[in-house]
């Protein structure tokens, strides 16, 4: 296929005609072709370099994104199980076989804990020693632990930072990273997070004008290994601006790079504020939980029975969409875990509430960042299950 680029050139004129004795309008019309291809096919090129740009910053970011959810899941469901073992143990101090049962779940959880905080070090461990570059970590004045906030978001922002300072670093560098807690209240707590390396630097005019611009990056001679997309940056400061916080960048060329971000957070007061859930007794009602994870679910079974609820149990969605589909009214509470395997929480409560739209379904997430979807969901709560937290949600829909 070739492009054409055609142009027409036209004139009217009056001429006398000898033939008719009379003047008539005559047009003249001049026809240039220009063959084009070259030009579209360069255009052509910068289209699809531009989209498979576009494609690896958004499957990058799905990744990251995917795979911070996935660790966090998988963090939390062995802690979980853990927390809810030592419950176990303390109210069957004497039952010795229900010890020893106890404890080799225990064991089991640990080991598999141990492996998924490995992995999770390895992120950036496995990185900074490929360029023998040292890594510090600092905490400084950290006082309140306990925050409501955007956890993902918070690590995406970290994840990119660290990136950056590695990818830019020199062999035998170094990077500190230091969490300040700056100031706080009653209610809210403001952290510093710095992040400091020994790399290539930036001029005062690239941080002014490009740092923040997609697609930006730090031109260097041939002997840079710095190689990425130029995002990392500007989605910081959207996630930064996001989350209503600040950032501030100081570099030298040839030095290093110091980048600051302060970012508030409301404090959670909800674990000092105790529960009278003593007298809560729910020997008439029945609850269906839902969960894959068979400690889990041994776990919250405990914790229900402990108030003498009723429980039904399923291992997936689709099993609890047919439980509700064979006796609509037979449930006071649906308990349903959200990453589980045939269907999710998620599609299994938007099938019940074509059931059943009125019966109260509570999610129980792993996932650091659970987007609760208010319209096939009551509330949720968060694994590691806090016993309080659960029974203050069996006092409210349930009791």
């Amino acid at each position: 296929m070739i492009w054409i680029q055609e142009m027409i050139l036209m004139s009217e004129d009056v001429i006398y005609d000898i033939d008719i004795q009379k003047e008539r309008n005559i047009v003249r019309a001049i026809i240039l072709f220009r063959n084009t291809s070259a030009f579209h096919e360069k255009e052509d090129r910068e289209k699809k370099k531009l989209q498979l740009a576009y494609q690896k910053v958004d499957l990058e970011s799905k990744a990251k994104t995917d795979f911070m959810n996935r660790m966090s899941h998988d963090v939390r469901t062995p802690i979980n199980g853990i927390l809810g073992m030592m419950q176990i143990i303390r109210k069957n101090w004497g039952d010795m076989d229900k010890l020893d049962d106890s404890l080799n779940k225990m064991e089991v959880l640990t080991k598999h804990l141990n492996e998924l905080v490995e992995e999770l070090n390895s992120l950036i461990d496995a990185q900074v020693s490929l360029q023998n570059i040292t890594y510090h970590k600092h905490m400084e004045n950290v006082v309140h632990t306990h925050l409501i906030g955007d956890a993902l978001q918070l690590r995406r922002i970290l994840v990119n930072l660290l990136t950056n300072a590695i990818k830019c670093n020199k062999s035998n560098g170094t990077i500190d990273t230091y969490v300040r807690e700056i100031s706080s209240d009653d209610s809210k707590v403001t952290f510093e997070f710095e992040i400091k390396d020994t790399g290539i630097g930036m001029s005062e005019d690239y941080i002014e004008n490009h740092l923040f611009t997609p697609f930006s990056q730090v031109k260097q001679d041939a002997r840079t290994r710095y190689e990425g997309t130029g995002l990392g940056m500007s989605i910081v400061k959207g996630l930064v601006d996001k989350l209503g916080g600040s950032i501030e960048v100081k570099s030298e060329v040839g030095v290093g790079t110091q980048i600051k971000v302060i970012l508030a957070y409301q404090l959670d007061t909800s674990n000092t504020a105790k529960q009278d859930t003593s007298k809560l007794d729910l020997k008439d009602k029945r609850i269906l939980l839902v969960e894959d994870n068979e400690i889990n679910m041994e776990v919250a079974e405990f914790y229900l029975n402990a108030v003498h609820a009723n429980v039904d149990k399923a291992w997936n969605g689709l099993e609890a969409v047919e439980k509700v589909k064979e006796q609509p009214n037979k449930y006071s509470l649906i308990l349903m875990d959200i990453m589980m395997p045939k269907m999710n929480g998620d599609e299994a409560a938007k099938c019940i509430r074509k059931i059943h739209p009125s019966i109260p379904i509570v999610a129980m997430s792993a996932q650091s960042e659970y987007s609760m979807n208010q319209t096939i969901m009551n509330d949720s709560i968060s694994k590691p299950i806090d016993e309080q937290k659960l029974n203050h949600i069996l006092s409210k829909y349930v009791a």
